[in-house]
């Protein structure tokens, strides 16, 4: 019985660790929802008054996404947080797919943080 227990404690703590990775790496948050989702904002160019960044997002699982939902976060050049921003892409993002989206952000932005909030998946 004492070893059924710390076998099944090592699979919940690996099956742990290897969500966390995943969602670390695509970009997402813990979420049944979004979890086989990927977002992608590195794509930044700065204008004379503002900057846009084209958001990619790509859905990596055999089923279809609807109202999604990323939170964009923009950085100056210290660091300093300039403004934070949520963009829902309001299509069907279907199977092993991928759509974009440009969001403006403020001119002094040299890099963009994103993440993927929340989606509606259908079977």
């Amino acid at each position: 019985m004492k070893a059924l227990f710390r076998l099944l404690l090592v699979v919940v703590v690996l099956g742990g660790i290897i969500l966390y990775v995943v969602s670390r790496e695509n970009n997402t948050s813990l979420s049944p929802q979004t979890i086989d989702l990927r977002v992608d904002c590195s794509d930044l160019e700065n204008v004379l008054v503002t900057s846009t960044v084209n958001v990619v997002v790509e859905n990596l699982s055999s089923r279809s996404h609807n109202d999604i939902s990323v939170k964009l976060v923009a950085f100056d050049e210290d660091g300093k947080m300039l403004k934070e921003k949520y963009t829902t892409f309001s299509r069907t993002l279907s199977p092993s797919s991928t759509f974009d989206k440009p969001v403006t952000l403020p001119a002094g932005t040299k890099r963009c943080d994103c993440k993927i909030v929340s989606s509606h998946p259908v079977r």
